[in-house]
């Protein structure tokens, strides 16, 4: 189990301290070395090779997420193979025959990281209202904090719903979700219809009532994470402008979240609010809440109240009794296949109306949370990530995105308004990789394309949603066509 309620300790207090006086001393969220001025005049380097010169891979396929950055070493693409089996493995119940990947539950939301993340790409909504929630997660929590200021675990459930179980277990219950459509009509009389999401929970555990917090988060795409990651942490403090000093309405900040390993607080990069702090952290949070699966990390059952009382004596998957269901090295070359995954090359960047749609996004101040380029620092995982120029267009920094899409639930410092900026890149290949069933955009895959996804935006990027449907329709279609090209 996470150690949730563990006190917090005196360097975490220390290190949460220093992460403000960094952002809050006056560093600007328009750094031109970052390629983040909004006025167009930043020259971006090779930006065709979103995921820098060795973080990219020129594939267009639905498996243009799945890949090794090329460059990599023999001995690094058998540890990347062996990751992957792992990320693609559908656990099973202990005790069983194919003890490697036994241990499966005993609640979860999904048999295996690729079922969610197919071919390392987005999850979906269900087709139906009578389907459940499969790739889309329900976070939960109670009002107030943990420890480290982070959710406040419902003392039954946890911090994630989870509607399915072993054989001897019993899931918390049931999620549905169904949608009503609101029609936005641009300024030349030109409609688009969204869908409004609404969830349902029935059945739950012992009878469990309804009063917890709750928010969806889709399974995202993976590409680029540990470019992400190795990009230094005074560079995104860097694009923080908590107090929006320079008055142009966006103020992106940075989280502070818990990291388990150094047991402090430490800069926050990602999900959906910023909420973990390193790729070996997220996926072990993954393994843990999704699958059940015990790691180095979280190495024991991340079971609640009355589940722990019900299901803690179930046989575990250990090989050897105490150990993680998951132990290293296994673990550890998950991670790295995670991190490892290369980014795909844009296909039409000179494209004429390519071209003039990059320069629209710029002048709708897109770029000044969706920052085309950064660059990365010494990283010692993945040592062929260091000193790579990349584009994902994202700033890793938490912005209110308005009413329509708050959860009203905080995630250590981001409030319920509050969402990290995710990286664009890739976006154009999607539906492709996700077998041409949509695109399924935003934090709960309510927006079907990325015209929807711009209409759902509000707070600091509601002037630019404004701006983008005065537009003439021409001129919409070439933003959309830019950002189908990231």
């Amino acid at each position: 189990m996470r150690s949730t309620y563990r006190k917090p300790v005196i360097i975490g207090i220390i290190n949460l301290v220093i992460v403000f006086i960094i952002y809050l001393s006056g560093c600007s969220k328009h750094d031109p070395n970052l390629g983040n001025t909004g006025d167009g005049s930043i020259q971006l380097t090779d930006e065709e090779l979103q995921g820098g010169v060795n973080g990219t891979i020129d594939l267009q396929s639905d498996q243009a997420f799945a890949q090794p950055i090329p460059p990599m070493l023999t001995a690094d693409v058998i540890n990347f193979k062996v990751g992957r089996s792992f990320f693609h493995t559908n656990w099973v119940t202990a005790p069983a025959s194919t003890q490697a990947v036994d241990g499966l539950g005993p609640i979860f939301n999904t048999s295996s990281c690729n079922s969610c993340h197919v071919e390392d790409g987005r999850g979906r909504t269900p087709f139906s209202e009578t389907e459940q929630l499969s790739s889309v997660l329900m976070r939960l929590s109670i009002p107030g904090q943990d420890a480290h200021g982070g959710p406040n675990p419902d003392p039954d459930l946890g911090l994630q719903f989870r509607n399915n179980a072993i054989l001897k277990a019993t899931p918390d219950g049931q999620v549905f979700v169904s949608y009503t459509n609101k029609i936005v009509t641009y300024p030349d009389g030109t409609t688009v219809t969204l869908r409004v999401p609404a969830y349902l929970f029935k059945n739950l555990r012992n009878g469990h009532p309804v009063n917890f917090m709750m928010s969806p988060r889709i399974a995202p795409q993976l590409v680029g994470m540990g470019l992400l990651e190795a990009v230094p942490e005074a560079s995104i403090l860097a694009l923080a402008d908590p107090d929006d000093k320079d008055n142009d309405g966006i103020s992106g900040k940075p989280n502070s979240v818990w990291s388990e390993e150094k047991q402090q607080m430490v800069l926050g990069r990602f999900g959906w609010k910023a909420n973990e702090p390193t790729v070996r952290q997220q996926v072990a949070g993954a393994f843990s809440s999704d699958v059940g699966i015990t790691t180095p990390i979280y190495p024991n059952a991340n079971l609640f109240g009355i589940e722990q009382t019900l299901f803690g004596g179930l046989t575990d998957g250990s090989d050897n009794p105490g150990q993680p269901e998951l132990p290293d090295p296994n673990f550890t070359f998950t991670v790295f296949y995670t991190q490892a995954l290369a980014v795909p090359k844009r296909r039409n960047w000179k494209d004429a109306t390519v071209i003039q749609g990059k320069a629209l996004f710029t002048q709708l101040a897109c770029a000044k949370c969706h920052s085309p380029q950064l660059k990365t620092g010494t990283f010692t995982d993945v040592p062929l990530l260091s000193n790579q120029t990349i584009h994902p267009y994202t700033d890793l920094l938490l912005h209110d995105m308005g009413t329509d899409l708050a959860d009203g639930r905080s995630d250590y410092l981001a409030t319920g308004n509050e969402w990290r900026t995710p990286p664009l890149w890739g976006i154009g290949l999607t539906s492709l990789v996700n077998n041409n069933n949509g695109m399924f955009l935003m934090h709960d895959g309510r927006a079907r394309t990325i015209e929807e996804a711009i209409l759902w935006h509000g707070g600091e990027a509601e002037k630019s949603k404004e701006a983008f449907m005065k537009l003439s329709s021409t001129d919409r279609a070439a933003v959309i066509k830019f950002v189908n090209d990231l």
